[in-house]
């Protein structure tokens, strides 16, 4: 038996499975009998057949009555079974959907159509299936292209007209239609230089052949006009600025497009402004007319008001040059009789005053010694407290005439590189003199801190920082508390905060005497630094803070030094 019928079967299987699209055989039961190999890729998923399945599993829109089998054949079909290509949506093995176009035709004998399986039936439907995924997602992107073009056509406020290559309109959006006065329907199929561009601005005509559209069909080139005059329906002129491109489809020209912007608002707007100009600057010329004389008549005014207040200006600056010169001379006399009085002051507290003083401070205190033991108990007590009561006048005298003289610039500080502990136990020390023997108790904390500042008058600004906080008046009497026992300690803190000495004294009374004050404020502030006052919670009294600056001091020292408190009634 020859073989060519085995061999042609097998060259229309290659050229079956050579096919760009699926082609798919079903039986007259609707059982897919066989595939080519686009089929099996478009169809099948792992795991699965193809063949075997039910056509309308794979196809379920399919018109069954196209079945060959089907007891309900269409009779408005072609004879032969061919359908036009139908689009519809196609399942895959696995469940899977995907948009594709059917053709079906029928078969009068299976077995000679694609091979030789061995069926035995008398007519097969042949369908031939071509994917569409990509083409129906172009096509919706396409449309949706389409629309949004359209869109921005309709909301442009420019012009756009759109010709083929003989110049004949093809599109053109609402803005083009209203400016030149037309409905769009009008407009389809004319030529868009006959209707609109026939002449120039003068009315004379204007050929087609040097038109920038005719330029832009015929090369190609992009052409930008200003002042360009189109005709309106009407007839009447209308200014535009005008633009010209090619419209290609690949390397070829298949039309062009002009957009045109309505210049009537601008000029209309232009020839407003240059008459409101006009008219200002008319008004300007008018008012300027009618002012002159006035501006003259106001500018001699003016220069004779001025030359009057220059006038009396100057006489004002002599009288008050003299008056301020007479009161210079009553300043200066007062400043010197002050001085006089100041000098007789000091001279009065160093010399007159403190002298007898200090000889009845010696008498009294070698009346007090009582050699001989001749005074009663009671004499020599009395004795002793006017004793200490004129040592103290003399110590409180001695550091007035030195705050005094610091305070004038006779005398200045002298700054030497010393240890806080030792100045804040001078000031306790000179507080004792103030205050007298037993008057007060004392909390002291002074670490170990070399500062640079003056020691003896710092001290002495202690001494009276701490009298001021225990409330004894220069008698060397303590106020005496309405609610019975007072507590009579006085607390001195010191402590280095940076760059800066920081020394707190606390008592039992607010401070603030006239005497006592003066003299810190003045030797702080001639250290640099500062005193301020804090008020404390649940205490009668005030807190005095004391700052003056570290200097060339080497702060604090390192040294294992406790907390040195000193609490003693001073006997």
């Amino acid at each position: 038996m020859s073989s060519r019928p085995s061999r042609g079967a097998a060259r229309l299987a290659a050229i079956l499975d050579a096919l760009p699209d699926a082609l798919v055989l079903v039986n007259a039961n609707g059982t897919v009998v066989n595939a080519n190999t686009i089929a099996l890729e478009a169809f099948e998923t792992p795991g699965t057949a193809l063949v075997g399945r039910g056509l309308l599993d794979l196809l379920p829109q399919f018109d069954s009555k196209l079945i060959p089998g089907s007891m309900r054949r269409p009779h408005h079909i072609d004879p032969r079974g061919r359908t036009k290509p139908t689009r519809m949506v196609a399942r895959r093995t696995d469940g899977t959907e995907f948009p594709v176009e059917v053709t079906s035709a029928n078969l009068e004998n299976g077995q000679q159509a694609y091979d030789g399986s061995g069926y035995t039936g008398d007519e097969l439907l042949m369908l031939v299936v071509r994917d569409l995924s990509g083409t129906v997602d172009t096509e919706a992107e396409l449309a949706r292209s389409q629309r949004q073009t359209e869109m921005i056509l309709r909301a442009a406020a420019e012009g756009v007209v759109g010709t083929d290559t003989d110049g004949r309109i093809v599109l053109v959006n609402p803005a083009a239609a209203q400016i030149l006065g037309y409905r769009a329907g009008e407009l389809g199929g004319r030529e868009l230089h006959t209707l609109v561009l026939h002449s120039r601005a003068d009315g004379s005509s204007f050929p087609y052949e040097e038109s920038p559209l005719a330029d832009t069909l015929r090369s190609g080139r992009k052409h930008r006009v200003r002042g360009q005059v189109l005709w309106s329906k009407a007839g009447e002129k209308v200014p535009v600025d005008l633009t010209t491109a090619p419209v290609r489809d690949g390397d070829q020209l298949v039309g062009a497009v002009m957009t045109f912007t309505d210049r009537r608002p601008y000029d209309a707007l232009a020839d407003e402004k240059a008459a409101a100009e006009q008219r200002h600057a008319e008004e300007l010329e008018r008012l300027a007319e009618e002012h002159a004389s006035e501006l003259t008549a106001l500018r001699q005014q003016h220069v004779t008001e001025i030359e009057e207040l220059t006038e009396h200006h100057a006489e004002e600056l002599a009288a008050n040059e003299e008056r301020y010169a007479a009161l210079g001379e009553r300043e200066k006399d007062r400043y010197e009789a002050l001085a006089g009085r100041h000098e007789q002051l000091l001279t009065l507290l160093g010399g007159s005053l403190r002298g007898p003083l200090d000889e009845l401070r010696r008498e009294l205190a070698a009346l007090a010694a009582d050699d001989a033991g001749q005074l009663w108990p009671e004499a020599n007590q009395v004795l002793h407290h006017l004793s200490a009561g004129y040592s103290r006048i003399t110590t409180l005298i001695d550091n007035v005439l030195g705050y005094q003289r610091l305070d004038v610039g006779s005398e200045q500080i002298t700054r030497t590189k010393a240890m806080l502990d030792a100045v804040v136990a001078a000031g306790v020390d000179g507080a004792v003199e103030l205050v007298g023997p037993g008057r007060v108790q004392f909390a002291v904390h002074a670490p170990p801190i070399e500062a640079e500042v003056d020691p003896q008058r710092l001290a002495t600004a202690l001494a009276h920082l701490v009298a001021d906080v225990a409330g004894v008046d220069a008698t060397g009497n303590a106020p005496v508390s309405t609610g019975g026992y007072m507590d009579n300690t006085v607390v001195v803190a010191a402590a280095q905060r940076g760059e800066v000495v920081r020394i707190e004294v606390r008592g039992p009374y607010a401070g603030g005497d006239p005497v006592h004050q003066p003299i810190v404020r003045g030797i702080v502030r001639a250290h640099g630094g500062v005193l301020q006052t804090h008020e404390v919670p649940g205490m009668s009294g005030s807190a005095y803070v004391l700052e003056v600056p570290l200097g060339g001091g080497a702060g604090a020292v390192a040294h294992d030094y406790g907390q040195v408190v000193a609490a003693a009634e001073l006997a």
